[in-house]
């Protein structure tokens, strides 16, 4: 189980590389608007501004759109178990999911936890 959950992680730290540019640098100016106080996770900014993000620039929305196929790739895999347990009821998109596992943060999984806080 150890191995496989290596193996995982060596895959989604690969897809990172396909990332042109962090979130933080495509979307400086709408964080900085939007989501000022958010921890600096890649979760917890890509939440904040598939919530509160109105009028963002054309890269900002790429790099969101971008970092979001990631995180569900994430997720799906880190996180599955934990969706179907604790957001379950949860309709998916515009940050929902992301926001329910942040709210059950307590009672996910380790692995879950590490998406989640992703820097």
């Amino acid at each position: 189980m150890k191995l496989y959950t290596l193996i995982l992680i060596i895959f989604f730290n690969l897809s990172l590389f396909a990332e042109t540019k962090p979130i933080y640098e495509v979307c400086q100016n709408e964080i900085a608007t939007y989501c000022q106080g958010i921890k600096p996770t890649k979760a917890r900014i890509l939440q904040c501004l598939k919530e509160r993000g109105k009028n963002l620039s054309d890269v900002c929305e790429a790099g969101q759109s971008a970092l979001s196929d990631t995180m569900k790739s994430k997720s799906q895999g880190f996180c599955k178990d934990d969706v179907s347990e604790h957001c379950r009821w949860i309709i998916p998109g515009g940050g929902r999911i992301l926001k329910c596992l942040f709210e059950n943060e307590s009672k996910i999984s380790n692995q879950c936890k590490v998406v989640l806080n992703e820097i």
